[in-house]
């Protein structure tokens, strides 16, 4: 009997001790067997974390697990030292804060070898610190690559993620994460869509990912490196299927209105004493005010969108106002849950 293709799964691993053995063992845990666990564990001079002692003591235990020993330069850099390592014919991520489902893998190759699809995806658990929320069911899709474009933009499934899906290998042939940005999933992931050509989804939640807090700056960050991955992937789906424009113009407003509420909101908008922060407020500024009559003409925009955008330009105190009373409502909210 032919022993079934071999799954090389990706772990990145940066100073996640606390949560790493669970992670390890639902990858040692799978119920398909013929893996190949590359943990990829990032160090630094000076700055020593138990992550590389907990790798080799599982790595001792376990012969289908494979270290790679990089200098931590950041996400991108480690998804390709691990992707350079791959023997496999199926890729798919962990995320060493994270963890999965013991059939994950088994679940997504047995989809995508009944659906004739070379990119499979599940659903996930959204785990927080009080609780866990699932993702919502639906039956299974077999999609071409627009539909996937129009469901990540319409927010009706998954998303730019990598580990919520099982690639076949060849998928990433020349392909590699940028190691110089946040968020570099977001750089790859519809190539890696529209070079699969068919993906199945099965929205059963197979997939822990691990929500964890951020700072204020860090919001304000995280805002900006959407909006500048979120313009490059709109641009290379609409080059696919123009048809989604209107939808991406949508997408791309909701960004830049956020980014503007953040500055507005914890930042002083315009009146920031950092430059750089009040350049960037600018250009988001010149974006909302560029689409101009176009909004008119774009059903995708719905009517929050619109008004935003006119407090925005005419009325960006009481922009704030509402921004801040919907922030300290959302904190109430969650007190009392």
């Amino acid at each position: 009997m032919n022993e079934k293709p071999k799954i090389s799964i990706i772990s990145i691993i940066y100073n996640v001790e606390e949560f790493l053995p669970k992670a390890i063992e639902s990858m040692m845990a799978q119920t398909y067997k013929n893996l190949e666990i590359i943990l990829v564990v990032g160090v630094k001079e000076g700055r020593e974390t138990g992550d590389l002692a907990i790798c080799e003591s599982y790595a001792a235990r376990d012969p289908r697990i494979r270290l790679v020993v990089t200098t931590a330069k950041g996400t991108g850099d480690a998804r390709n030292k691990g992707l350079d390592a791959v023997t496999g014919d199926y890729i798919g991520f962990v995320d060493g804060d994270d963890w999965a489902e013991p059939d994950m893998f088994e679940r997504l190759y047995v989809n995508l070898k009944e659906h004739n699809a070379r990119l499979s995806v599940c659903g996930k658990y959204s785990e927080y610190e009080d609780h866990s929320e699932p993702d919502t069911q639906a039956p299974i899709r077999d999609m071409e690559p627009k539909d996937a474009f129009e469901m990540i933009l319409r927010g009706t499934g998954f998303f730019f993620h990598c580990w919520d899906k099982l690639f076949e290998a060849s998928i990433f042939d020349g392909l590699r994460f940028p190691d110089d940005r946040y968020l570099e999933d977001r750089y790859v992931i519809d190539k890696a869509i529209a070079r699969a050509e068919r993906i199945v989804y099965d929205t059963t939640p197979l997939y822990h990912y691990r929500v964890r807090g951020n700072s204020l700056s860090r919001v304000r960050d995280m805002a900006e490196y959407n909006t500048d991955a979120d313009t490059g992937f709109c641009d290379f789906a609409c080059a696919i299927a123009p048809n989604l424009r209107n939808l991406a113009d949508s997408f791309l407003l909701y960004d830049h209105l956020t980014c503007i509420q953040n500055y507005l909101l914890y930042f002083k908008g315009q009146d920031t004493d950092d430059e750089r922060m009040r350049r960037r407020y600018r250009e988001h500024m010149e974006y909302i005010k560029g689409l101009g009559g176009s909004i008119s003409n774009n059903p995708e925009i719905g009517r929050s969108l619109r008004v935003k955008r006119l407090l925005a330009l005419y009325a960006p105190w009481l922009l704030t106002a509402i921004t801040r009373r919907h922030v300290k409502q959302i904190a109430a909210d969650k007190k009392f849950q």
